[in-house]
């Protein structure tokens, strides 16, 4: 090979590299969001990566980024927010395994924020079984109820147990939108918040049943 065939050969396998480099480095441009620059930059990367092992695995990703804004907003030191980001992620894992692979985002999240709560892997498991029984495709619904319900200090167990009884009634949106009323205007009036919840749930299935 002649000297000029072979100045050829080079500078076309370094422009062939040259177009490689930029087609392996899109994924780590797309992984990124302009919205983590407000974020130092150890933080930042730490953030990332999180959010991107989530987009690998095909887990939602808003939630953890607004869950490391939150943190900025609110001035927590850079481990803390990560570590919270780290935390949430974990969950997300633990819901889309509880629920199923075939679980819709919204169910994800919400499943989150049950375990997050209280909510153990196997009633998550179990509200999806009876939830699908009674005719109700998502639980996501439920899954906020139950999450409303340990913000009202209704114990987790109660709040378990109650949800898995509307579930097993087959209640309508509506149902559950009233349950959640009554049982906010019963503790505003100084009822036992375990009390009012239970109370409310037999009178909601009773309602239900011949519907």
């Amino acid at each position: 090979m002649s000297r000029s065939w072979r100045a050829a050969a080079v500078l076309l396998g370094l422009a062939c590299l040259g177009q490689l480099v930029p087609l392996r480095a899109v994924p780590a441009q797309r992984s990124s969001d302009a919205r983590l620059v407000r974020l130092d930059s150890t933080t930042r990367l730490a953030v990332a990566a999180v959010v991107d092992s989530a987009r690998r695995t095909h887990l939602p990703t808003e939630p953890l980024i607004d869950k490391a804004l939150e943190g900025a907003q609110k001035g927590a030191d850079g481990s803390r927010i990560v570590s919270a980001v780290r935390g949430l992620y974990a969950e997300l894992r633990s819901a889309r395994a509880a629920l199923g692979t075939g679980a819709a985002t919204e169910e994800i999240n919400a499943g989150a924020s049950a375990i997050h709560a209280g909510m153990p892997m196997r009633t998550l498991t179990q509200l999806r079984a009876v939830s699908q029984r009674a005719g109700r495709a998502r639980v996501t619904l439920p899954l906020t109820v139950y999450t409303d319900l340990i913000a009202r200090k209704v114990p987790a167990t109660v709040a378990s147990d109650v949800v898995l009884s509307l579930a097993r009634a087959g209640l309508r949106d509506g149902d559950y939108a009233m349950f959640q009323r009554n049982v906010r205007l019963d503790i505003e009036n100084g009822a036992d918040a375990a009390t009012a919840a239970q109370t409310r749930a037999r009178g909601a299935t009773l309602r239900n049943v011949g519907r």
